[in-house]
């Protein structure tokens, strides 16, 4: 600038355009104050801006038409007086916010300075993100902000304006989700190793987490809890880590809960193959080749050469005539040519295999045309055992059933001689014991699932057990020494107590007892502790009874010879005193060892070892190295004590060292030797008998007793005045002198239930010398009687049973009645006799001298009459109702016996259940067959094959009737195997007698009727809304319909509660005192009156 300052000498005078201001000098004078002061032009400012903006195809390009963002906050970050951004101690920053069109600019910004554009992401609309930067090749166009929001650095020219300086926003992208997790009784068992026991019955309670793991909020509305077998579930039993609202926020979680009862998973599902559908229920036309068609029920088929093929017997091509059938409908042919289009059977036979995916138990096989040749069916099992059935050659067009029964069949092979068909196959499959089921939960298209599994406990293990007890004249002579004396031609009495003592109840059937002597025994007498059926259950007896005629068991007997060998492995050593016994052909010895000193003196007890050269002796002066019967330092002796006379021959020495003399005594002694001594060898016989050393085998027999002395008692010694003598005692032969003798008759009784068995033995023997007396028979008697007081005496009732029971009202005085007889040949004292009852205490009320002779003794024949008072009891009680499910499952066959009648039980109220059919217009009625399966109960009538053994309406009505034992109230039935429809026909009421095999419309038009419709789907049918009464009901496939069918597989009904009468029943017993088991007791009963 010019003039500045008061210096002019000093500032600059040009203008800005380089004049200065007019002088004038005078002549001479020099101004050197004119100047011209010069400054570097500063550069022009710049600028930068321009646009955010929507980025609606997230392309990260600046379309036309994208909108603009409007108040976002923009901030410029400059270098400051370096310029230079990096530096960050003297940056400087200014905002700005976008216009409604999204602009924005920054100017009078210096050129060559550093500047850095931030869009700040707080101000962005909710939900939206930046776009990817630097799209495309136009920066103009682009995006520059990253996604913190923040552009690149730019340095401006002078006067440059930047307007590319953009950032485009984007919708966050949604990111949904759903996790399931589902657990069983709190194990989140997603593999069947993982799986929790529950027994069946039990409660199941399976848990459903469902987590929300996305970023988007979920109205309860949109959650949706599927089980694959449960069905929906809505039961929200908690919401944890949110706000406990009705929306599932992003990482909250809500508890699904769902409850059941455990199934039984070893129930047998009976599968019938009739070939008119495929495994999934779709029809199969004629011609169809089958393989895997019913892959879906484990089972896979294949034929000889051109497969097997479906054939219509109701329409049958190929001119097989001799495969039509009226009945049958489909069936399954050995292809001839594979030719669809013309079914037609080989005649030369061939092979159809069926392979089974697991082992079923195979029940059935339904043939057609089995011509003359016949065929077989060959069955094999898991372990490779193959069993065969020979097919009989029934001829053209004939129908046969043939009953297989085999188990644990994994393959199933018809071989067709000739020309034939299979028009039906029945099998019975064991599940794979694990319940399944899949928790899935879907919201708003994003899904999860999840398994769980459970399978029950093994069973407790069965422990059949059986025990049998046998008595001969009520003596359970189990040894010969318990034997009961019979005399010869009297009557024997066996008796054999059957007990179950395990926990697995035997049929009668399976229960057989054999007497080894007797042969089979079939007579039950008895049956304790049971109730008195045809089943042995456990804890229960029964007791067999066979007679027969008491032999005659003597026998004269001949001397025997008998050779003891007295070999062992025992020890050198042992405890002094020991006892040895040997026993051949019914005759026994004791034998023990003794030494004394060389002088006959200082007896003591030795060890007798037995060894493989014999008997041999330690003695307490020597070790075990010296165990002969030797007489070194002293003499050794071995004592034989007999159980009866013996007559001694011989003796064999073994292991003789130096020479073998020996000393024998014989003779008989009363009791057993404890220690032997010099005085008792005094009364023996004695004898000396010299020997040798054996010779090479160092052996010999040592023969004695020449005059055949007979005794009971041998010892035998190392001859007892040398001291050379040494050896063991191998063998000793004896004889046994002939006798006359009474024998044992000795039987065994064996019984066998099942896979387990008892036996047991009893005997008798005929009685020796006079015959024993007439044992006595003590014997009593009590009949107890129920009256009024007062009241006539002919009046007492003897209710031995509830069904006798008096009549007697609350409050009235009772009088009981004893009266005691003596039944037996024994005389009884008055204080003998002792008379109790089991309620009112011990009874004293007799004056025995108005009765008999009046002596107070209780004579044979004699009867004492004892009495006692009371106050009869308010017997009435009240029950409540109770609910009752049956089920009406089994695993029979599909045909049998029309008019068959299957009895359930539950709680204690029975119905009898059985099936018959009408014609369509409700008459031509018949009985018909009742089955019983896994899926429920099905009715095969006489127009139908086990193929068609649902309850249904098609050629003809079916019915099952229930006969029930007292009035019930029946409020639903379900029904399972539903086949094309399920509405059924329902009639309640009461009937006088068993509707054996006459059920008929006239019957059904005294009972309520009611029709209850369903779908194809199994159902609970619920009816009887108006809760009728009746002690019978009938349940049909709907008989104005011809399109239902399905199995009856549950039934729920109540028991009305009633008040009734209780029976006041007491036992009197009478017993004496010092006659055990001389006892007997006599019930009787009383019931209020207005309940009789």
């Amino acid at each position: 600038d010019a003039n500045q300052g008061s210096d002019d000498a000093a500032d600059s005078d040009a203008d800005a355009n380089g004049v200065t201001p007019i002088v004038t000098l005078a002549p001479g004078e020099n101004n050197p104050t004119i100047d011209a002061g010069i400054v570097e032009i500063p550069p022009e400012p710049a600028s930068l801006g321009d646009k955010v903006f929507f980025d609606d195809d997230g392309d990260g390009i600046q379309d036309a038409g994208e909108d603009g963002v409007d108040g976002v906050t923009v901030t410029l970050t400059g270098g400051g007086a370096d310029g230079d951004i990096d530096t960050v101690g003297d940056n400087t920053t200014e905002t700005t916010t976008t216009d409604e069109n999204g602009m924005y600019s920054f100017t009078n910004l210096n050129p060559g300075e550093e500047y850095q554009v931030t869009f700040d992401e707080s101000t962005l609309p909710d939900g939206f993100e930046f776009t990817d930067a630097n799209q495309g090749s136009d920066d103009a166009a682009d995006s520059d902000a990253d996604a913190n929001g923040v552009t690149p650095i730019v340095t401006l020219a002078p006067g440059e304006n930047n307007p590319t300086i953009d950032a485009g926003i984007v919708e966050i992208p949604q990111n949904p989700g759903i996790e399931i997790e589902k657990s069983t009784n709190d194990v989140d068992a997603d593999t069947p190793e993982l799986a929790p026991e529950i027994a069946a019955g039990d409660t199941v309670t399976w848990t459903y987490k469902v987590t929300n793991t996305g970023d988007v909020s979920f109205d309860e509305s949109e959650v949706e809890v599927i089980d694959d077998q449960e069905g929906e579930i809505t039961n929200i039993v908690d919401k944890i880590n949110g706000d406990d609202d009705n929306t599932l926020d992003p990482g909250e979680t809500w508890i699904y809960e769902q409850t059941g009862i455990a199934q039984d998973l070893s129930t047998v599902t009976n599968t019938v193959i009739d070939f008119e559908t495929d495994g999934e229920g779709n029809d199969l036309a004629a011609g169809t080749i089958i393989d895997d068609e019913y892959q879906n029920l484990g089972v896979t088929i294949s034929a000889t050469e051109f497969g097997a093929m479906i054939f219509d017997s109701a329409n049958p091509t190929g001119g097989d005539s001799d495969l039509a059938t009226d009945t049958e409908g489909n069936i399954l042919i050995i292809s001839e040519d594979g030719d669809s289009s013309d079914p037609d059977d080989d005649g030369g036979g061939g092979v159809i295999t069926f392979d089974l995916d697991n082992p079923v138990e195979f029940n059935s096989i339904n043939l057609v045309d089995i011509e003359e040749v016949g065929g077989e069916v060959r069955t094999t099992d898991s372990d490779g055992n193959v069993t065969t059935t020979s097919i009989p050659a029934t001829g053209d067009a004939s129908l046969q059933t043939l009953n297989i029964d085999d188990s644990d069949v994994v393959k199933i092979e018809v071989e067709l001689a000739g020309s034939g068909a299979i028009s039906g196959l029945d099998f019975d499959s064991i599940g794979d014991g694990i319940y399944k089921n899949i928790g899935t939960v879907v919201a708003d298209g994003v899904e999860d699932s999840d398994p769980s599994h459970y399978v029950n406990p093994e069973p407790d293990p069965q422990n059949p057990g059986i025990d049998i007890e046998k008595s001969t004249n009520g003596v359970d002579a189990d040894t010969i020494e318990e034997a009961v004396a019979i005399a010869a031609g009297d009557t024997v009495t066996w008796t054999y107590e059957v007990t179950n003592t395990g926990d697995v109840s035997f049929d009668e059937s399976e229960v057989e007892v054999i007497d080894d002597q007797e042969g089979e025994i079939t007579n039950i007498v008895g049956k304790i502790n049971g109730n008195d059926d045809s089943t042995l259950d456990p804890g229960e007896t029964w007791i067999y009874e066979q007679t027969g005629i008491a032999q005659d068991l003597s026998t004269g007997t001949s001397s025997q010879d008998i050779t003891f060998k007295l070999t062992g492995n025992s020890s050198t050593t042992g405890s002094y005193g020991n006892v040895r016994t040997f026993t051949k052909n019914g005759v026994s010895v004791d034998v023990s060892a003794f030494s004394s000193n060389k002088s006959g003196g200082n007896w003591r007890t030795a060890y007798l070892g037995a060894y493989g050269g014999g008997l041999g002796v330690t003695n307490r002066n020597e070790s075990g190295h010296y165990h002969r019967a030797d007489n070194g330092t002293s003499n050794d002796y071995i004592l034989f004590e007999f159980d009866e006379a013996v007559t001694v021959d011989r003796a064999f020495l073994t292991y003789i060292s130096n020479d073998s003399d020996i000393s024998v005594w014989i003779g008989d002694l009363d009791g057993d030797i404890s220690l032997l001594n010099s005085d008792i060898l005094n009364d023996f016989t004695k004898e000396n008998k010299n020997g040798g050393n054996g010779g090479g085998d160092r052996a010999r027999w040592a023969n004695f007793n020449a005059d055949e002395l007979t005794g009971d008692t041998l010892v035998i010694a190392a001859k007892t005045n040398d001291s050379n003598d040494a050896f063991k005692l191998k063998k000793l032969d004896i004889s046994v002198p002939d006798e006359t003798s009474i024998g044992n008759y000795v039987n065994i009784g064996t019984v066998t239930a099942g896979s387990v068995s008892d036996e047991d033995q009893s005997g008798y023997t005929n009685p020796e010398g006079e015959p024993e007396p007439e044992p006595e028979n003590p014997g009593i008697d009590i009949e107890k009687s129920t009256n009024i007081v007062g009241a006539d005496p002919a009046d007492a009732v003897d209710a031995d049973t509830p069904e006798q029971a008096k009549e007697i009202a609350a409050g009235q005085e009772v009088i009981w009645t004893y009266e005691v007889t003596n039944t037996g040949d024994v005389p009884f004292a008055k204080s003998e006799v002792e008379v109790t009852d089991d309620k009112e205490g011990e009874i004293t009320d007799v004056d025995p001298t108005q009765h008999g002779n009046g002596n107070n003794i209780l004579d044979p024949g004699e009867t004492w009459i004892y009495t006692k008072t009371g106050i009869a009891a308010d017997l009435t009680t009240t029950t409540s109702s109770q609910d009752i499910r049956f089920n009406l499952t089994g695993n029979s066959y599909t045909t049998g016996n029309y008019g068959n009648v299957r009895t359930f039980t539950e709680n204690g109220v029975s119905v009898d259940v059985s099936a018959f059919s009408s014609n369509k217009s409700g008459g031509d009625w018949r009985t018909a067959y009742l089955g019983a399966y896994g899926g429920g109960l099905g009715v095969t009538n006489r127009n139908e094959s086990g193929s068609g053994h649902r309850v249904d309406n098609g050629g003809s009505n079916d019915y099952i009737l229930f006969e029930f034992e007292e009035e019930v109230i029946v409020d639903r039935a379900f029904l399972d195997y539903v086949d094309g429809d399920s509405d059924i026909t329902v009639w309640i009421g009461n009937r006088d007698g068993d509707i054996t095999d006459d059920l008929n419309s006239d019957i059904l038009n005294d009972f309520a009727k009611e029709n209850n419709n369903g779908g194809n789907y199994d159902r609970w049918a619920d009816f009887n809304a108006d809760e009728l009464k009746g002690n019978t009901l009938v349940i049909a496939a709907r008989t104005d319909h011809n399109h239902d069918g399905f199995k009856l597989r549950k039934l729920d009904i109540s028991v009305p509660g009633e008040t009734s009468n209780g029976v006041y029943e007491n036992i009197g017993t009478v017993s004496v005192n010092g006659f055990p088991g001389i006892t007997d007791e006599d019930w009787s009963h009383y019931v209020n009156p207005e309940f009789i």
